[in-house]
């Protein structure tokens, strides 16, 4: 089997969905990561050698599957500017995170 067989079964071994990687362990990275430390992209990206933008992408795909939530927003360490603290321990977690869905109508035409 050559090296590019064996990297294309590799990427179709992990599917999350509609998320774009570019390295199948680039996203487990950013999920242990996570799972074990509460902080930015930024924290994330100087701990794993992920590409920040890559990581940006990860964690909307990681939020979507319900594997990710942000904590807090608080200063971050590096820049001092206010910055989403994420963690993928349910602990953490300060609630269930439901999506808002708007009602644009009455219900059953009531005024």
């Amino acid at each position: 089997m050559s090296a590019n067989t064996a990297n294309t079964q590799a990427r179709r071994a992990f599917s999350l969905g509609t998320t774009k990687v570019t390295f199948d362990k680039d996203i487990t990275k950013v999920l242990d990561f996570f799972r074990y430390n509460t902080g930015t992209t930024l924290d994330a990206m100087l701990a794993t050698g992920v590409l920040r933008n890559s990581i940006t992408w990860y964690v909307c795909d990681l939020e979507d599957a319900g594997l990710l939530q942000v904590v807090s927003i608080k200063k971050d360490k590096h820049t001092g500017r206010l910055a989403k603290h994420y963690s993928a321990d349910p602990a953490a977690w300060s609630q269930e995170r439901r999506p808002r869905v708007l009602n644009i109508f009455n219900e059953e035409g009531k005024a």
